[in-house]
């Protein structure tokens, strides 16, 4: 272990001087900023209260689940090509050639993975403060939810890395630890639903021992303050939950600090990890007679399409997607009607797919051409027939294919809820805020989409690796713009709210109306000046292959 000293001190160093450790600090603690008044302003303004009278309390379990959401998926894509980039460059072997160990080199990994994100966990800290000063929320429930938060954060970043050894394929580790912790979250509750509805059923307090193994029950300790089933003492389960729990992440982190050592000795026989991987390749490309049609399909339409387009599962996941939110929102529907359902409940669902989109078209703007330029294989396209034009042709008509209809369906539901709302039977104040979250979403959905794809482009052209690169578009394209404009006029809004020179309905007009004009005009701006580099950046490549053939001549 005295290796790992120098390892994380090194660590630490590098975040000292890095940009983007203070950048996100200051992002973060905005944006949970923006939350909290946007929060409060709405059940301070609408009148929706909690059975106290306390909007101090319902404010805290809002950004409670919310900042659980980010500890629980957040650690794991950030760790899931930890140890798969040393292994795809050949250069994990070469640290073992020096002092360090298996424990040194996974715990130096975790450590450098987990530095901006618990900076960004510090970060947030002072606005979870605001709930308890509030009222409503004991001191108690904020340590719970500190504590929470540390725990899934760790199970979440050792998950990801256990991820990254066992498939190299960083698109792969962060699925396998996404799908990980999706399954210990809900697989205890099916199987809590299942005792507790046999034919000879468990009563809730019998079988809530199963409900140990999920990170979820944490979250819920530090939300309920009260005795209910099925634990009788929810403080108690979540502290014997985080134990059980810490001691899964410290077995996982065994794991993969005895098999890094051996992991990258390739050659042998056929062991479970190859079986596996062979396995995850068949799901992932089918057997050879599908490889063979599909591929027959795909370049009837362009040899980029063939590159883009060759996972089985691919086209499948924009509808897997719009099958979710159809379940979600018809499942609001029916348990509480269509006038309650539809309103802010319908217009945050909405928001929410409406992100999950733009990350998509940002990673699949990627991801084809950081695979070549990882594989090597950018510039022998760039030597064949195959031209710049027609690859980012061939790259925008992959857009269509996949996401343009799912958008569409998702761009109608907005549509109808717009139509719906205003003739429902609901005085204004009551659906302004719903109606307002489905027009922003279908209004600024095709201004992302252009902007996302030529700035991921570009950042990927520039040599950063694939999630780095959806980051800075993310960033550049919907993070800042929203955090601005929203954090500027909202906070108007806010103010002028609570002074009460303004209705509810006017301080939604003030807090949504400037940023729909803003953020389009930002992003047809910004993505117009990404699109001239990338056009120009594959014109010079182009350019200089056609000299270097003219010099060969």
């Amino acid at each position: 272990m005295r290796t790992l000293w120098p390892v994380l001190e090194r660590e630490l160093r590098v975040a000292a001087r890095r940009p983007q450790t203070w950048r996100l600090r200051w992002i973060t603690a905005t944006g949970a900023m923006a939350v909290l008044l946007t929060l409060v302003w709405f059940f301070g303004r609408s009148g929706v209260k909690t059975a106290s009278g306390q909007v101090g309390s319902v404010v805290f379990h809002t950004i409670a689940g919310l900042v659980a959401v980010w500890a629980l998926f957040l650690g794991c894509q950030r760790t899931a090509d930890s140890l798969g980039k040393e292994r795809r460059e050949g250069t994990l072997g070469l640290l073992f050639l020096t002092d360090l160990n298996g424990w040194s080199v996974a715990g130096g990994k975790l450590f450098a993975a987990a530095l901006d994100t618990v900076f960004q966990l510090v970060a947030v800290v002072p606005v979870l403060v605001v709930p308890v000063l509030l009222g409503g929320v004991g001191l108690g429930q904020l340590l719970m939810l500190l504590l929470a938060l540390g725990n899934g954060l760790l199970l979440s970043l050792v998950s990801g890395l256990l991820a990254s050894l066992i498939s190299r394929d960083p698109r792969q580790a962060a699925g396998l630890g996404v799908a990980w912790i999706l399954g210990l979250i809900f697989i205890p509750w099916g199987l809590f639903a299942y005792l507790t509805n046999r034919d000879v059923p468990w009563t809730p307090y019998e079988a809530s021992w199963v409900l140990l193994a999920s990170p979820s029950v944490p979250f819920i300790a530090a939300s309920v303050s009260v005795p209910v089933v099925p634990f009788g003492n929810w403080r108690e389960a979540g502290l014997v939950a985080m134990g059980l729990q810490m001691v899964l992440s410290g077995a996982m982190f065994w794991i993969t600090a005895h098999w890094v050592r051996f992991v990258w000795q390739e050659g042998g026989g056929p062991g479970w990890r190859l079986r596996f991987q062979q396995f995850a390749l068949w799901l992932r490309f089918g057997g050879a007679r599908r490889r063979t049609a599909w591929r027959a399909r795909c370049l009837q339409q362009g040899a980029w399409d063939w590159l883009s387009l060759r996972d089985v599962w691919k086209p499948w996941m924009p509808w897997i997607l719009i099958a979710a939110f159809v379940f979600i929102e018809g499942a609001s529907i029916l348990g509480g009607g269509i006038r309650t359902a539809l309103g802010p409940p319908s217009g945050v669902v909405a928001m929410l797919f409406h992100a999950l989109f733009v990350v998509w078209v940002a990673g699949e703007s990627a991801i084809t051409l950081s695979e070549q330029r990882l594989a090597g294989a950018f510039e022998l396209l760039m030597t064949t027939g195959l031209s710049g034009p027609e690859i980012l042709a061939g790259q925008g008509r992959v857009l269509r294919r996949l996401l343009a209809l799912p958008l569409v369906v998702l761009g109608l539901f907005d549509l109808w809820v717009l139509l719906y709302l205003p003739w429902g039977g609901e005085t204004w104040n009551n659906v302004a805020l719903g109606w307002w979250l489905h027009l922003t979403g279908m209004l600024l959905a095709p201004c992302y989409w252009w902007a996302m794809r030529w700035a991921s482009t570009r950042a990927v052209l520039e040599g950063h690796p694939i999630n780095l690169a959806v980051g800075m578009a993310l960033n550049s394209v919907y993070l800042l713009p929203a955090v601005a404009s929203y954090g500027i006029f909202g906070g108007a809004a806010t103010l002028l709210g609570l002074a009460n020179r303004l209705t509810w309905a006017e301080s939604l007009i003030l807090a949504f109306l400037p940023p729909l004009i803003l953020i389009p005009a930002w992003c047809l701006w910004w993505g117009n000046r990404q699109q001239r580099w990338v056009t120009g950046e594959f014109r010079s490549a182009l350019t200089s292959r056609n000299a270097s053939s003219s010099a060969s001549a």
